[in-house]
């Protein structure tokens, strides 16, 4: 059996049966070019062990239901059992429990019990997939186990459910404008809560993630409510008839008009939820260090790498790039890094609202909505 067939199995058999009795919450395979052509190993992401001399990449790398378990995976075929051993022994520094995932026609009974040994747990992947023993959960290096959370954060912030998808902040923040205080609602988009609001059809539920992404409401699946965060934020904001005036007049390319401009107090609103998110912050912490604190978008990188290595390569890069750019210490050549490989959500929307916000100035211009033809040394970020 070869390696990616042992991952896809393992895959399957953890978001099935999970581990201690606990689900799976989120899994992801390692970006490498080997793997993310096969669609059913989404969603990818590299994660970096840093080592100080050298890095190690888990082939899997997941989060328990309790929301603070990590467990990492190292996955054979049918040979380098023992190579594979050692990695997950490594990962033991960064993760609670770590596994070594192999084709069951080699795993020898004392093979099974010296991974037990080392604490090091065993998915024996054959026509089924078994558990050959758990691996002991520890407590990892709090430097190690740190440096490999942020990464997790990062992605978490940044993946479909839960980034910045429309780049209009006016869509966020209206969800406290309809909603009332201590009142539980169901959407049905057949009876819209928002009246009168030109909400977008197709990409309310975007809406509603950058709401909740904000912190403005909270709920799972249709079922929300206002958060006091959001009922604060309600205090703030005009009625419905202006806010969707304003969202009308800020939409306008050929108006050239901020919501900073338009409404200060809702964009002062604004820049307090996001100063809250450390991704926000690392942001303006590397414009910053500019003189002028205006950098273009692959400049901006690479002072954010040097602050935060852990976070900057996830905000910045697609996961596929993150493995295509990084050296065997972890390092990033941002020399090399092209158009393709930067994330749109965060040179575009990200960057559109935080124009809007008022933490760039009004006249930062957006490097386009793609990555087809995009330019990162021509996309300049300025601070306010």
């Amino acid at each position: 059996m070869n390696e990616v067939e042992v991952i896809r199995k393992s895959r399957r058999f953890l978001q099935k049966k999970g581990l201690f009795n606990q689900s799976v919450s989120r899994l992801f395979t390692d970006s490498h070019s080997t793997l993310t052509s096969e669609n059913d190993l989404k969603p990818f992401q590299r994660f970096t062990v840093d080592m100080k001399d050298f890095v190690v990449h888990p082939d899997l790398v997941g989060q328990l239901a309790d929301g603070e378990t990590l467990i990492a995976v190292e996955t054979k075929g049918e040979s380098d059992l023992l190579k594979g051993l050692a990695q997950a022994e490594l990962y033991q520094v960064a993760f609670h429990g770590t596994l070594l995932a192999a084709d069951s026609g080699k795993l020898t009974t004392a093979f099974v019990d010296y991974a037990r040994r080392k604490g090091v747990g065993v998915l024996a992947v054959g026509d089924e997939v078994k558990l050959a023993h758990p691996p002991l959960l520890t407590m990892p290096q709090r430097d190690a186990y740190r440096f490999v959370e942020r990464q997790l954060s990062s992605v978490v912030e940044l993946t479909s459910g839960n980034t910045f998808t429309l780049n209009l902040p006016t869509h966020y923040l209206v969800w406290s404008i309809f909603l009332e205080s201590d009142e539980t609602y169901t959407i049905d988009p057949k009876k819209p809560l928002w009246g009168s609001y030109p909400m977008p059809e197709k990409t309310w539920k975007g809406a509603l993630r950058g709401a909740r992404k904000l912190g403005l409401v909270t709920g799972a699946g249709t079922e929300l409510a206002l958060t006091p965060v959001g009922a604060a934020v309600k205090d703030i904001l005009p009625d419905l008839k202006t806010w969707s005036k304003t969202h009308e007049i800020i939409k306008k390319a050929s108006n050239k008009m901020t919501l900073a401009a338009e409404q200060p107090a809702a964009a002062g609103a604004l820049r307090l939820l996001l100063l809250r998110d450390p991704i926000i912050e690392l942001l303006i912490q590397g414009l910053e260090l500019f003189q002028e604190r205006r950098a273009s978008f692959v400049d901006l990188a690479k002072a954010c790498d040097s602050l935060d290595h852990a976070r900057a390569p996830i905000f910045f890069l697609q996961p596929s790039a993150t493995a295509n750019l990084s050296d065997d210490k972890g390092r990033i050549d941002w020399t090399k890094a092209e158009g393709l490989d930067f994330r749109s959500s965060s040179f575009y929307q990200y960057k559109s609202i935080l124009k809007h916000a008022g933490i760039l100035t009004a006249t930062t211009k957006l490097g386009g909505s793609s990555t087809k033809g995009y330019d990162p040394s021509a996309d300049i970020w300025e601070l306010a």
